[in-house]
């Protein structure tokens, strides 16, 4: 049985007024997620966030850095094997995120990675006046592993151990855990893979060789619109805020640059990942109304996506989509 803390749910649902009313500090919105992982595929999204290394106001940038008012020892606080992003809080850009180049960051600058994918908008200098960022550390490979209540399989023969899936543009990428415990690799290569990014808004297909286990996500809530890069063809996405969502959630219209078709092959899709037969929703010629096959029913504004699980989605086209907050 899955287990969502709604405290987080209500929480967010409250934050635009709570942060008005507020004339001094507060703190951020705590939450946890737990779902049961059984023998077989599970679809898991990770909305939660991990705790904010560095934030504030936006003294400057250029193209490839960022410096933040008041902060120091920024270089010190990074591990050069873990991934971090910059997500901007507030501004003009808010909810876009860029990757932190790590060997390029200094006491007081942050250095961005201007090639790296993750990235949802080309950073352009002076870009970020009067906005606010946070740094903060991806969500990994062996940060999930750490999520799950006892042991993994390990082995090192892919299809006897413990998996993790990601699919972007119809290329799929399968993670597998070593024999060790600890290493995990892909199918061709030797490097360990544990550090590997979840980037936020993208989900796994987590596969259980044997015995099922709990898994128990744990961070802050984002108080921010959320930017979601799509690429073209078929992805596993996730969502990026706690709550359940619906098209209209995700800013499913053609208004906001998705493909709509009366007939379902040539237009836009999403699909929850689910046992049984899959249920597809697209986007009608309309640009405002989603039907699944076969009815007539308008299913834009149905919940029909939870805030822990992943789910597929069909894009005609790629590019960067703005998603507001709940």
């Amino acid at each position: 049985m899955k287990k969502t803390n709604l405290f987080a749910v209500l929480a967010l649902a409250a934050t635009p007024a709570f942060l008005h009313a507020q004339t001094t500090n507060y703190s951020d919105i705590v939450g946890y997620q737990t779902s049961v992982v059984p023998v077989g595929l599970k679809a898991l999204g990770f909305p939660l966030l991990n705790p904010n290394l560095v934030s504030g106001a936006v003294t400057s940038n250029t193209s490839n850095s960022i410096t933040i008012s008041g902060a120091s020892g920024i270089s010190s606080l990074l591990n050069p094997s873990t991934p971090y992003y910059v997500e901007v809080t507030s501004g003009t850009l808010e909810g876009e995120r860029f990757d932190v180049d790590v060997a390029a960051t200094t006491t007081d600058t942050v250095g961005i990675n201007i090639s790296s994918a993750n990235n949802t908008e080309v950073l352009t200098s002076g870009a970020l006046s009067g906005a606010s960022v946070a740094l903060r550390a991806h969500v990994t490979i062996s940060q999930i592993q750490s999520m799950f209540s006892g042991s993994l399989v390990g082995n090192n023969t892919q299809g006897s151990a413990d998996q993790i899936i990601v699919v972007d543009g119809g290329a799929t990428r399968t993670y597998y855990l070593r024999g060790d415990g600890i290493t995990w690799r892909t199918s061709g290569t030797t490097n360990n893979q544990a550090s590997v990014a979840i980037p936020p808004g993208k989900g796994i297909l987590f596969k259980k060789i044997s015995s099922s286990n709990s898994i128990t996500a744990t961070g802050t809530v984002r108080a921010n619109n959320f930017a979601r890069n799509y690429a073209s063809g078929f992805q596993i996405n996730a969502a990026g805020f706690p709550v359940e969502s619906s098209p209209s959630n995700l800013g499913g219209t053609s208004a906001n640059g998705w493909v709509g078709n009366n007939t379902q092959s040539a237009a836009d899709q999403i699909s929850p990942i689910v046992s049984g037969a899959p249920k597809t929703y697209y986007l009608r010629s309309d640009g405002a109304s989603w039907r699944t096959s076969g009815t007539t029913n308008n299913q834009a504004a149905v919940l029909f996506l939870a805030s822990d699980e992943a789910y597929y989605v069909k894009k005609t086209t790629g590019g960067s989509f703005l998603e507001l907050k709940p």
